[in-house]
C-alpha cells in the first residue's frame, strides 16, 4: 500500500506543478488526495477490477475537481494573445503572478472539470484577455 501512496502522491505533485502551481505547497491536499486514490485503487482491486481499471478509478479520484486549471487558462491566454510581449519562457511565471489579480474574473463563472467544454469558456477567455490587457501586457 505504501508503494501506491507514493505513486499517487508523485502523480499528483507532477500534475500540480504543471497545472496548479499555486497548490503545490498544499500538503493537506496532496496527502488527502493521494490517500483517497490509494483507497480507491485498493477497493477496485478487491472488487475484482484489473490493475489498469483500478488505476483509472484512482486517477479519477486523485484529479477530481482539478481538471480545469486557472493557471492553464491564463497560460493559454498569454500564449495566444500576448505572445508578442510575453516570452515563452516567462509565460508560466506570468500566469502564476496574474492568478490572484484575475480572481474576480474567475469568480463570475462556475468552474468545474468540464468547464473547457462549455460555451462559457470563450466568455472567460475574452474577459481574461481584457483584464490582462488592463495590466499593460
Amino acid at each position: 500500500m505504501i508503494m501506491e501512496l507514493s505513486y499517487f502522491r508523485l502523480r499528483l505533485m507532477v500534475f500540480l506543478q504543471e497545472s496548479h502551481p499555486d497548490k503545490l505547497n498544499n500538503r493537506q491536499l496532496i496527502h488527502q488526495r493521494s490517500e483517497l486514490a490509494t483507497l480507491a485503487y485498493c477497493g477496485a482491486i478487491q472488487s475484482g477490477q484489473t490493475h489498469m481499471e483500478a488505476e483509472q478509478v484512482a486517477i479519477a479520484e486523485l484529479f477530481l475537481g482539478l481538471y480545469f486549471s486557472k493557471h492553464d487558462m491564463l497560460f493559454v491566454v498569454l500564449s495566444e494573445e500576448f505572445s508578442d510581449t510575453v516570452s515563452e519562457e516567462k509565460t508560466s511565471q506570468y500566469a502564476l503572478e496574474l492568478l490572484p489579480l484575475c480572481e474576480t474574473v474567475f469568480a463570475k463563472f462556475s468552474l468545474g472539470d468540464d468547464f473547457a467544454d462549455t460555451p462559457e469558456y470563450r466568455n472567460l477567455y475574452s474577459e481574461l484577455t481584457g483584464k490582462i490587457g488592463e495590466y499593460g501586457l
